[in-house]
């Protein structure tokens, strides 16, 4: 209900407005519009969601791969993810050097390709620390010979593979190299204006920075993005493996070869002695004919063996196991 005026109020509200004093009563300030600007170029296909899912699995490619680099060039690597982007494939083609190393990848499971290119700097530091060198690199930017193709796709494979691993969370990817090419202008795998995501990557090792760029056509994520979910993801961390995946695990373990060789005994001579040693002399041994032997696993003291004779081969039969290389 509106409040009422007394005599007194509407009185000296009219003096007020005699003397022009009286203020005119303001409005409510409308709410102003809040307005987003939409790009038809750049439309965002992917929302905030799956660009943070997206990042996740990239970063935890990126582990892995500063993993197997830092032990594969024998010097510590620095891997970190940059950005991850949606950009249309022309922006993505002249962002590539020219030359460049380019492989293209078969996504199997998402039937579709993908780009990975690996700048140079890079590339000839990798090639110069697997041919033993120091990793000083070039400065001049060229194509790679053949040689250096077949050296760095090895690599590629591999960096392809802790790929995969990395996907798992999401999905089985099976990504593979398929072809490999030095200028981006003869790559196509998208419309020049049709939306991709785009990855970058940026690797450093000791004084020498270059940087790993993906480049996924939005396609052949649309099958996927629906189940790419946080919940899902933390789900999928815990893998159970199959029992022909178990199976396959316990054969390759089984199959690595580990050296093993017995120390039948050990005698310390002068160097006199050394010098004068001729053809059928017999130096003494620190054990006996009939006394055990120490056996070693990989270059440790694992168990205690009897040295003898099977069908005119030479046998070790082990009597004692030994504990971090002292008798148990």
């Amino acid at each position: 209900m509106a409040e009422i005026l007394n005599q007194n109020e509407i009185d000296a509200l009219l003096s007020e407005i005699d003397s022009g004093d009286a203020v005119e009563a303001k409005s409510p300030e409308k709410k102003k519009r809040q307005i987003s600007i939409y790009d038809f170029r750049h439309p965002n296909l992917i929302s905030k969601d799956h660009l943070r899912m997206l990042q996740m699995v990239h970063e935890r490619f990126c582990q892995l791969l500063e993993n197997y680099l830092t032990s594969k060039l024998r010097t510590l690597v620095n891997v970190k993810l940059i950005a991850v982007d949606q950009v249309t494939y022309s922006e993505f083609s002249l962002s590539m050097s020219d030359p460049s190393c380019i492989y293209i990848l078969r996504v199997e499971e998402l039937q579709g390709d993908a780009i990975m290119e690996l700048t140079l700097p890079f590339v000839f530091y990798g090639i110069d620390r697997l041919l033993g060198g120091e990793g000083k690199g070039i400065d001049v930017n060229r194509e790679l010979t053949l040689i250096e193709q077949r050296v760095v796709g090895a690599i590629a494979a591999e960096m392809v593979h802790e790929m995969n691993n990395a996907w798992i969370q999401v999905t089985q990817l099976n990504a593979f190299l398929s072809s490999y090419q030095s200028r981006p202008n003869f790559i196509q795998i998208a419309p020049i204006e049709e939306i991709v995501i785009s990855v970058s990557i940026e690797v450093k090792a000791q004084h020498t920075t270059g940087f790993i760029n993906l480049c996924f056509p939005i396609q052949i994520f649309e099958t996927i993005l629906p189940q790419m979910t946080a919940h899902q993801m933390i789900r999928s961390r815990k893998i159970e493996r199959t029992k022909d995946e178990q199976a396959q695990l316990f054969k390759q373990v089984h199959s690595v070869q580990m050296p093993i060789h017995a120390e039948l005994g050990r005698r310390s001579i002068t160097l006199k002695e050394f010098v004068e040693l001729n053809e059928g002399d017999i130096v003494r041994l620190d054990t006996s004919v009939s006394g055990d032997v120490p056996v070693f696993i990989n270059g440790s003291p694992r168990y205690r063996g009897r040295p003898g004779l099977i069908d005119n081969h030479i046998a070790l039969e082990l009597t004692d196991e030994l504990s971090n290389g002292t008798e148990s």
